[in-house]
């Protein structure tokens, strides 16, 4: 049966690649081996106008005020709205984040839900094994929880995985769960197989966008991503934080989401079979931002008989 581990499995590979190990020592060199972390992501799932379901992560480090606050600027004043509300992306924009630390990783999922199994029986059975092994893990860090307060969210967690289990045992939200448990798997292992190169993690921050993915399941998304990067990077002690999931309001970094939106919605409406995109604002993405960025990297999961196998997508300059 395939299972989501196999896709833990080829990341691994792709990060024991000696070329991958120096892209990520470059990556880390630009971003001043800081300290701090920020993580922005968006999807689009479901679509049924797009050809893809991607999921799409912008890492960005927090070097200092300064920086923050220029990159947040520069985004604002080149590129002030979402792909979808534009006829055009700023290359200006476009330049602009291709001089900054600024690592974009994004998948193609569109077998996802055969990732869990190749019916909803071993669907439900995957789901619901993933989710009683995080509860067992949630029990044990409640009975060692140093304070009240760490107790209380562990507490918190593991009924909203009770609860999730309960919805699973009917038949629902199987498919929610399947989008949770991949987006937080895929981001956490993939942050954490750059970031523990760093000699020291303070802080680490996760930034989603808009996004009902977020919110569903009573929010179980950000504390198992919490968790599963806590033990990716081997339980490293580092300060997590992260927006609270709201589809209903904008939040207070949406121009620094941008990128991800921008990147997102480009892969999402690239037909990779017939290479055609339907619109030029996407051809000015995959040209202008994309084309030769080492820092821009995009892979495909898909299922043939019963394994899961990972395509990694080179975007070339038309020019090259």
């Amino acid at each position: 049966m395939v299972s989501i581990d196999a896709c833990i499995e080829l990341l691994k590979l792709e990060f024991e690649k000696e070329e991958m190990k120096a892209l990520v020592h470059k990556f880390l060199e630009r971003a001043s081996y800081s300290t701090k972390w920020m993580l922005y992501s968006d999807y689009c799932l479901d679509d049924k106008k797009k050809p893809n379901d991607v999921l799409s992560f912008v890492l960005i480090p927090f070097i200092n005020e300064e920086k923050y606050h220029e990159l947040e600027q520069k985004i604002k004043e080149t590129q002030p709205v979402d792909i979808k509300h534009t006829r055009s992306v700023s290359s200006e924009f476009m330049d602009y984040i291709k001089t900054q630390a600024v690592f974009s990783f994004s998948f193609i999922v569109n077998d996802r839900q055969l990732l869990f199994g190749t019916d909803e029986a071993e669907q439900v059975k995957t789901v619901e094994q993933i989710l009683n092994g995080w509860k067992t893990g949630f029990i044990k860090w409640r009975d060692n929880a140093e304070n009240e307060q760490q107790r209380d969210g562990y507490k918190d967690t593991i009924a909203k995985i009770n609860k999730q289990l309960r919805e699973i045992f009917l038949k629902k939200k199987v498919k929610d769960l399947i989008d949770v448990l991949l987006i937080t798997v895929l981001a956490a292992y993939y942050t954490a197989s750059i970031l523990k190169q760093l000699p020291e993690i303070q802080i680490f921050g996760w930034f989603p966008d808009r996004d009902k993915t977020n919110e569903t399941c009573e929010g179980l998304a950000v504390p198992l991503f919490n968790a599963l990067q806590y033990e990716y990077l081997g339980a490293r002690q580092y300060q997590f934080c992260a927006a609270k999931p709201d589809s209903r309001t904008v939040p207070f970094y949406d121009n620094d989401n941008r990128i991800a939106d921008i990147i997102c919605g480009t892969i999402a409406d690239y037909n990779l079979k017939e290479n055609l995109i339907s619109k030029d604002k996407f051809d000015e993405v995959l040209q202008g931002l994309m084309a030769d960025n080492m820092f821009a990297k995009v892979y495909r999961f898909f299922v043939e008989g019963d394994r899961a196998h990972m395509g990694i997508i080179e975007i070339k300059s038309k020019d090259a």
